[in-house]
């Protein structure tokens, strides 16, 4: 006898006691929670089997037909190597059953372009979508060596595949709803990928324990994904400090400062420390904060040993470094308002700025290779906290444009602030330009993989600042404003679409200077997380 409704797809035990079921791989929650071993499900022909009377299989034939014959009359056919406007998979709970016939398409993963075409099969074919959830994972962290060799030891075990299963599942969820047939569809999602992150975050703090713990490339890998999933559901504007991208990237931190330097003398260990290490920096510009003072010490060992296509990371580096320290000094003096303070560290603050600068400057004219031309992430990168440093020695100027006292005339400060607003302006504009370069193939139709998801996670912060930071022109933040949207709308990154200005408590003078009305001042006020 056929199944003539919806079959529930409930665990045996759960079904038997007539209760939810969560549909938890290979076992139940509800069933852990009983502690008894679950029974495990229906096979799933069982949930899907159709009566194969020749005279219903024709009826459901002429009915498909003329669905379609309605539908080619409303709208024009679908281009070859395009999905089918019909769903041929129908997605619930974890598990998509694909069911093809002559006129359907498979499905593909995300990044692939083109669909192929099957022959009729007899029966649905059942896939668990973890099944993927590595590959997917690979694919967007294409660049990353550390992350696949990782994978390529331990591929089944470890908090790196959970971590996997648990970005993936973002991923696919916000750039590709599920097709469902349950309208709760939506909350067992979200209590699925609860699951997931509960169970990575277990599985790190487990190892974290063991001695060892903070040493296993596989356990930093994973805290690196956390920070870049907390991007994918748009956390960071939550809480402020305490959001879950910032206590990602503090344990990021913590580890990199457990292990030590003796991980900076291997081109293994190095290779895992550059990318942690710059979320941590970027951490310190979004929260104005000095970057990790064991970066004079990991930076230095990497001078003295640098391997090729490092000397433009390591200079970018030690420039966010010091420009760190610059705005974390100038926001002290400006909450303090001690205008004694801030005449006197006046000209060392801007000497360091400017002396970081030409350090960056002179190793692009001299370097023999040509990587940091293609690396547009760090050169965004440096472009950003040259926003942000410029920012707020802008600041710095007007604010001490008000101190009567001052030995510093005003026609200086006014000069400064015209150098910073050129700095800031200039590098919003390198940002922004850069744009068609990191997302072109994807605006384009060109590239539709998840590989440039990662392209797309990096441009998230330069395109912030451009975009929260007061000194920019209007037209660079509707530029920077519309690539965030396209991110966030295309490719799935939530924290996009969440960026917005908020604005720090800081004096009216450090807004305005002396001699400037608000509104002759051609800077907005200052805005910033």
């Amino acid at each position: 006898m056929p199944n003539t409704g919806r079959p529930s797809q409930d665990c045996h035990l759960c079904r038997q006691r007539r209760v939810k079921c969560d549909l938890g791989r290979p076992g139940c929650q509800r069933c852990v929670k009983y502690r008894v071993e679950c029974p495990g499900y229906r096979d799933q022909h069982d949930l899907v089997f159709r009566n194969a009377n020749p005279s219903t299989v024709k009826k459901r034939r002429k009915r498909a037909t003329a669905k379609e014959g309605d539908q080619d009359d409303s709208k024009s056919p679908s281009p070859a190597g395009t999905r089918s406007s019909t769903p041929a998979s129908l997605v619930s709970n974890g598990e998509a059953t694909f069911t093809f016939d002559s006129k359907t398409e498979l499905l593909p993963l995300p990044g692939d372009t083109v669909s192929t075409p099957l022959t009729t099969i007899s029966r649905p074919l059942t896939e668990h979508w973890t099944n993927h959830s590595v590959p997917i994972i690979l694919n967007v962290y294409s660049t990353l060596d550390f992350l696949h060799n990782i994978y390529r030891i331990n591929p089944r075990n470890g908090p790196l595949v959970w971590a996997a299963h648990l970005f993936t599942r973002t991923y696919v969820t916000n750039i590709r709803y599920p097709v469902s047939v349950y309208k709760e569809s939506e909350v067992e999602n979200q209590r699925e990928l609860g699951t997931y992150l509960g169970k990575t975050l277990s599985a790190v703090n487990t190892a974290l324990k063991e001695p060892d713990g903070a040493f296993r490339d596989d356990v930093l890998a994973t805290v690196c994904i956390l920070a870049n999933y907390e991007l994918l559901v748009g956390s960071l504007g939550r809480m402020e400090l305490l959001s879950p991208w910032h206590l990602h990237t503090r344990g990021l931190y913590s580890i990199l400062k457990t292990r030590g330097t003796e991980q900076l003398l291997t081109a293994e260990g190095r290779t895992a420390f550059w990318p942690c290490y710059n979320m941590v920096q970027i951490q310190a510009l979004v929260s104005n904060m000095e970057c990790p003072p064991e970066s004079g010490e990991w930076l230095g060992i990497i001078r003295n040993n640098l391997y090729d296509g490092e000397g433009f990371t390591l200079h970018i580096s030690v420039f966010i470094t010091k420009c760190t320290h610059v705005q974390a000094t100038i926001l002290d003096l400006l909450l303090r308002r001690d205008f004694a303070a801030a005449e006197e560290q006046y000209e060392s603050l801007v000497a360091q700025l400017a002396e970081a600068e030409k350090h960056v400057n002179n190793y692009v004219r001299t370097a023999t290779d040509s990587t940091h031309d293609l690396d547009v992430y760090m050169r965004n990168l440096y472009y950003s906290a040259i926003i942000k440093g410029y920012s707020y020695l802008l600041m710095l100027a007007n604010f001490l444009t008000h101190y009567a006292p001052c030995r510093i005339t005003l026609h200086q400060l006014r000069a400064q602030r015209t150098h910073c607003l050129q700095m800031v302006r200039a590098a919003g504009q390198f940002i922004v330009d850069s744009v068609p370069y990191s997302l072109g193939p994807l605006a384009a139709g060109k590239d539709k993989s998840p590989k440039v998801l990662f392209d797309a996670l990096k441009m998230v912060w330069p395109l912030t600042a451009v975009y929260i930071v007061g000194a920019t022109l209007a037209e660079q933040k509707s530029e920077a404003e519309a690539a965030l949207l396209f991110i966030g709308r295309e490719v799935g990154v939530r924290q996009a679409l969440n960026t917005y200005p908020g604005k720090l408590l800081l004096p009216l003078e450090a807004r305005h200077p002396l001699g400037l009305a608000p509104d002759d001042d051609p800077t907005p006020p200052f805005t910033d997380r």
